[in-house]
């Protein structure tokens, strides 16, 4: 066995043989496949920024290698292993994720509407073949942390050269090693150098973090990376004769990306719904594809940040509209003129159009165009103004773009829901709901402009010091008052978010009258009955517990004015109350089943 591989080894290295020759007069083709699924489990890779990484690092070392990008799906990974099979001179950089679930690992890819789709090592194995089809793989670089046990898997199949990680390795320590090493690579040195130059430039980095990463990345093959380098003039990857890449693929373009809106900061993950979308337009599960989608949902819920992260990540390479988003937002007026402005103006900084025009003729011959490139557009009318749901002339617009332009489909973002037909199209109504209690805590917490302090979360506690994020200080956040008025509007967390400023005294000041009076009422009915239950109780810890008891108006969303009424605190019944419930400390702790084991099981210790 060890034999056989020097031989693999050393064939590799020289390009001897027929096969070598054939590969050895081809120029190499650097392919990039990433997996960035939309599930938030999973965190999104930066593939715009890794491309112009290594665009970059090319370019300052005058390799004019052209790189093809496309998302990493079963169909593209076993479409690439072919192309290598039978073309050989393949460079495949694979920037994934890779799990490891009970001693069994499997790498990340995406299904046909961007959603995860994990392969585990059987599938992997399955996939690879005999392993034939490896040998026209010059190297692999899988960019994902803990993917050691993955490049050996595809050696064991036959891969030359493999560079993994045998860890975790932090976002900073990747970037610095991946643009040391095809700089190195593009220099003209070997793959050997290039992977030991780029571990040395990590071991100076004065971060202590990125100098221990040094040692994390693991190179396959030591002995064929001696002698392997680029070739010096390297030639430029061109689509094939009808415009088409058979990977679904294309040398990347920055053009598309730049005419849609940028992403927002503070992105909170709407990933079920964008992928809900996009379902409706995939016509591999055997169903006929959708092509009208309506986004609907109140104001400030977020359906123009869930609609542009839809536009950029159906738009990347690869994907399902690949560089082919039209975003229009439609302001003002809801009105036909309006909406064709904006389609052409979006029209034109696409190219498709040569200036901007009110004419519905114009529009729909521009978009007639979109045929004829045999690719598939998608145009995403962000319905400020309620044109979409308002007015006739709007959706007789829209039927005939639907009708003409075949390979057209269309979301519609819009505060009510569409349920008129669209042509020959049926409307497919998506809800985009409110965030949950945790994500409205978490976007508060990126959005204010103060640390939190102990007296914003615990009436009459210190103002002094700030609280560090921790899961139990999300849990008491995402109950608190403040957000929950709310209600889950993403845009009035933003709005809330503007008066937490160092000089807001407490965030109890931001709360409406009604949430203070209720809270100002909990808290009275608490301290009423907490009558030395601590002396003649030992089960009872605090009064915190038995205010979680009380507190089911809360948890129900229920209204404060009701709670008040069940308790009948106020000035006249006070007193009464506080005696029908002077108990002595057993006989009210076994009424309330306060017990410290039923406590604990139902989890009432974390409040």
């Amino acid at each position: 066995m060890p034999r056989r591989s020097t031989e693999r080894e050393e064939s590799f290295s020289t390009l001897e043989g027929t096969r070598g020759e054939m590969r050895c007069a081809r120029e190499p083709e650097l392919h990039v496949l990433y997996a960035s699924p939309l599930d938030q489990r999973i965190p999104q890779i930066n593939i715009q920024g890794e491309v112009d990484l290594l665009q970059d690092s090319l370019r300052k070392a005058n390799c004019r290698m052209n790189i093809s990008v496309g998302a990493a799906t079963t169909k593209s990974f076993a479409q690439l292993l072919t192309l290598a099979q039978s073309a050989g001179s393949i460079i495949l950089h694979l920037s994934v994720h890779v799990v490891n679930a009970e001693s069994n690992v499997g790498i990340v890819f995406e299904n046909d509407f961007g959603g995860a789709h994990i392969l585990y090592r059987p599938q992997l194995e399955e996939l690879l073949g005999n392993g034939e089809q490896l040998e026209g793989l010059s190297f692999v670089f899988i960019n994902g942390c803990s993917s050691e046990s993955i490049a050996a898997l595809l050696v064991e199949a036959g891969c030359h050269l493999v560079i993994a990680t045998r860890g975790k390795v932090y976002d900073v320590a990747a970037t610095v090693f991946t643009q040391q090493f095809y700089y190195a690579l593009g220099s003209q040195v070997s793959v050997r150098s290039a992977f030991e130059s780029a571990q040395q430039v990590l071991r100076v980095d004065p971060d202590p973090k990125v100098k221990a990463s040094a040692d994390m990345f693991v190179l396959f093959g030591q002995h064929a990376a001696r002698s392997q380098t680029l070739p010096r003039r390297p030639m430029q990857v061109h689509e094939s004769a009808d415009g088409q890449s058979g990977l679904r693929s294309e040398s990347w373009d920055l053009g598309a990306s730049g005419c849609l809106p940028p992403r927002v900061e503070d992105y909170i993950d709407r990933s079920s719904v964008l992928c809900d979308i996009l379902r409706n337009f995939e016509s591999s599960s055997g169903k006929p594809a959708r092509r009208a989608c309506i986004l609907s949902g109140p104001e400030g819920i977020g359906k123009t940040v869930a609609a542009i992260e839809l536009a950029h990540f159906a738009s990347s390479p690869g994907r399902i509209f690949s560089r082919n988003v039209l975003y229009v937002s439609i302001d003002g007026r809801p009105d036909l003129a309006n909406v064709i402005q904006g389609i052409s103006q979006s029209l034109v900084s696409r190219q498709l159009l040569a200036n901007a025009s009110r004419s519905q003729k114009d529009v729909l011959l521009a978009l007639q165009q979109i045929d004829q490139t045999r690719s598939r557009y998608l145009l995403l009318l962000d319905d400020h103004s309620g044109a979409v749901r308002a007015s006739p002339q709007v959706q007789s617009l829209l039927s005939n773009m639907l009708e003409t332009v075949r390979n057209l489909s269309l979301v519609v973002c819009s505060r009510d829901h569409v349920y008129e037909s669209l042509g020959p199209c049926k409307c497919v109504n998506v809800p985009l709901g409110a965030l949950t209690d945790a994500q409205s805590a978490e976007l508060f917490l990126k959005r204010i402009h103060r640390p939190l302090r102990p007296c914003d979360l615990d009436h009459g506690a210190q103002s002094q010091g700030n609280l560090t994020k921790t899961e139990g200080i999300l849990q008491k956040l995402a109950k608190h008052p403040v957000l929950r008025q709310i209600g889950g509007n993403p845009g009035q967390v933003n709005a809330i978010c503007q008066r937490v400023t160092p000089q807001l005294k407490s965030l109890w000041d931001l709360c409406s009258t009604q949430w203070q009076r209720l809270e100002s009422v909990t808290t009275s009915v608490v301290r009423s009955m907490s009558f030395d239950f601590e002396t003649r109780n030992p089960n009872i810890q605090n009064e915190s517990r038995l205010m979680r008891r009380m507190s089911d108006d809360l948890d129900e969303h229920q209204s404060s004015l009701q709670l008040t009424r069940k308790m009948s605190i106020d000035g006249v019944h006070a007193e009464p109350l506080v005696r029908m419930m002077s108990l002595d400390g057993a006989p009210l702790a076994r009424m309330m089943s306060v017990d410290e084991t039923q406590a604990t099981e139902n989890g009432i210790d974390q409040f």
